[in-house]
């Protein structure tokens, strides 16, 4: 019976001890959060398109260049209607955004395919092809359940809806 009562102790020194960290870390992120505000903001990642799950984001709205991790408000759609995402810019104004089927390429390089349904089944469409005018991004990320510039409902995304360059924190 005391093996029991010390084992029990030791589990609720455990847990005690497990809780102070995690609410220390969770008091570290909301501090740093407030300290840089102004200038940047700290992102969590629910997805695995992008890897990481904390990210900062910088606030800078200047245009981009190929390669580059974004945050943006996507426009409003049918499966998110608020929230940011991250991404990589992999086009850019001039460039040539070409559409085979489902396969997408980018200055005739192949970036991947469009899904024709959502995970849950929905109907998708996929974007436009053509010459990225000014102004806009062709966002996408490597993950094939990423929900990109490939589908309409994200389509090119314009340059106001940047929020700023991303880093990955962890």
């Amino acid at each position: 019976m005391n093996n029991t009562f010390a084992e029990e102790q030791a589990r609720r020194i455990k847990f005690r001890k497990k809780l102070k960290k995690s609410m220390v870390g969770v008091a570290a992120v909301l501090l740093a959060q407030a300290a840089v505000y102004p200038f940047a903001q700290l992102a969590f990642n629910y997805t695995d398109s992008v890897n990481g799950y904390l990210f900062l984001i910088v606030k800078d709205k200047t245009y981009p260049k190929t390669g580059d991790l974004i945050a943006f408000y996507p426009p409003e759609n049918q499966f998110y209607s608020h929230g940011r995402f991250i991404k990589y810019v992999k086009g850019v104004q001039g460039d040539v955004v070409d559409k085979k089927g489902l396969n997408f390429y980018i200055n005739n390089q192949f970036i991947g395919a469009a899904k024709g349904f959502s995970l849950t089944g929905i109907p998708l469409e996929s974007s436009e092809a053509g010459v990225i005018p000014p102004g806009k991004l062709f966002v996408w990320t490597p993950h094939h359940d990423s929900f990109d510039s490939r589908y309409k409902e994200i389509g090119w995304i314009d340059q106001n809806r940047l929020i700023g360059r991303a880093y990955r924190i962890v």
